[in-house]
């Protein structure tokens, strides 16, 4: 299991070394297939295959659901009051800004993965941002073809940078990160990054670490943990 990393010397956060990683990956790159994240199912994530039709595969078996006492409670409909669903992701420090679109389950239960290396993707079966729990954003931190992706300056991300995510309603949340993780793909933090939270929270998702060669992949995971600013 690799260590997590709750911090980062100088030269990983400055924008120097993003940009000499970012050669090195390039160069790297060259005959590797287009990068997907892995993110491995548990016991809590895990679901058995879709029912005939439906579109983003099963639903997990977490309940998101606030309880009665918070301020996203819906008293009079004893539910989880709707918050709108997310649009663009930007995040002022790494330049990014991009598309969100929604993520279901494939059948063996892990997490759908956007197709374009340029856009993010929502897990729709977790909360909108917003609401109480992890908003679980996931991107492609490369590919073959374009090179860096949405996500490839992820790992530079800082305490107190800011994620702002604008929604479908033209209305803005912004998150402060907390930390910034990798882990080994082998030992992906389920409950950590999809475990109900209390208040609303944010994690997003990419590959990191070395390149396997053999397998085509990445061998970890980034995470970026945050909560409303």
């Amino acid at each position: 299991m690799t260590d997590t990393e709750t911090s980062m010397t100088a030269a990983e956060t400055s924008m120097t070394a993003a940009e000499t990683s970012m050669a090195d990956t390039e160069a790297s790159m060259t005959g590797a297939e287009t990068t997907l994240i892995a993110v491995e199912p548990s016991a809590s994530v895990a679901a058995s295959a879709p029912a005939t039709g439906a579109a983003y595969g099963a639903a997990p078996l977490w309940d998101y659901s606030p309880m009665a006492d918070h301020l996203s409670y819906d008293a009079v409909n004893g539910a989880r009051m709707q918050a709108p669903n997310p649009a663009v992701i930007r995040i002022p420090r790494l330049d990014v800004e991009a598309p969100i679109i929604p993520l279901g389950l494939q059948e063996d239960g892990s997490i759908e993965v956007p197709e374009d290396p340029d856009q993010a993707g929502w897990w729709l079966g977790g909360p909108e941002p917003g609401e109480p729990g992890p908003a679980v954003i996931l991107g492609h931190v490369d590919s073959q073809e374009e090179g860096p992706a949405v996500f490839f300056y992820l790992q530079y991300l800082e305490t107190g940078d800011e994620i702002h995510i604008d929604r479908v309603d033209g209305s803005t949340i912004t998150y402060v990160v907390e930390s910034t993780e990798r882990h080994h793909k082998d030992v992906f933090p389920t409950d950590a990054v999809y475990g109900p939270t209390e208040q609303p929270t944010l994690r997003l998702v990419t590959c990191g670490g070395d390149f396997d060669f053999d397998v085509r992949t990445y061998e970890d995971n980034v995470i970026v943990f945050a909560s409303l600013a």
